[in-house]
């Protein structure tokens, strides 16, 4: 409830922020074309981009990989309102074999895959700076589900069902961003990912041929994500 209550707060920093930077400011160039006309200055800048990312998360204990796309029209320069998706997999070394005394804790015998998205909101800060930053909040739903691992080269199939659950999602960030072009932004990003709890089992054989059932924690997916996004459009 508590980090619900952070969350809260974050969003009405951001409302907060979105009318502070309303103002528009000028891109600043080497040459300068004529002051527009007062009319122009009251015109909306319209514009927009598409990115995708890479990064790094945890995943119920366990590295995982996130890969995500984002599509959003920019008002004033200074907000972006689109939708934004991540896709992960948290079996990152891609784990066939496993020794027992190497980790006692670690559970090879299944690793989590999914994906998430929903609405973006993204107020701009000093955007026509070289280096600024920016606050992406994704709120939205996704799907999760356990996969098997081949342990110790065994062929548990008939052993081992699939468990799939859907969740609420809402991910707050921020992006350092870097103006390469007036068409190419490059951003490091950071962000926490807070969802609602999901219901996930995994059934699998041990080495005494015992079937063993086990609940996967609730809070799995709950975690901080750092990536690097390629930006493209009008700015």
């Amino acid at each position: 409830m508590n980090k619900m209550k952070i969350c809260t707060l974050i969003i009405a920093l951001f409302g907060a922020i979105i009318i502070q930077a309303q103002e528009e400011e000028e891109m600043k160039l080497l040459f300068h074309k004529k002051d527009k006309p007062e009319t122009e200055k009251q015109k909306i800048d319209n514009g927009g981009y598409g990115s995708v990312s890479a990064g790094w998360t945890q995943i119920d204990g366990k590295d995982a990989m996130v890969i995500g796309a984002r599509a959003a029209w920019i008002a004033n320069h200074h907000f972006s309102l689109g939708l934004a998706g991540r896709g992960f997999f948290n079996n990152f070394n891609n784990d066939t074999y496993y020794e027992p005394d190497y980790d006692p804790n670690y559970d090879p015998t299944y690793s989590l895959s999914g994906g998430y998205g929903g609405l973006l909101l993204e107020p701009i800060i000093a955007p026509m700076s070289p280096v600024h930053v920016s606050f992406p909040i994704l709120i939205g739903a996704g799907g999760v589900a356990t996969t098997p691992v081949n342990w110790h080269y065994i062929d548990y199939s008939n052993y081992y069902y699939y468990s799939n659950d859907a969740y609420f999602v809402i991910e707050p960030g921020v992006d350092l961003e870097f103006n390469i072009t007036k068409f190419f932004r490059i951003a490091l990003g950071g962000s926490y990912r807070y969802t609602s709890d999901i219901y996930l089992q995994h059934k699998y054989l041990n080495d005494l041929d015992e079937t063993v059932y086990k609940n996967v924690s609730k809070d799995a997916l709950r975690g901080f994500n750092v990536d690097i996004s390629l930006k493209f459009g009008w700015f």
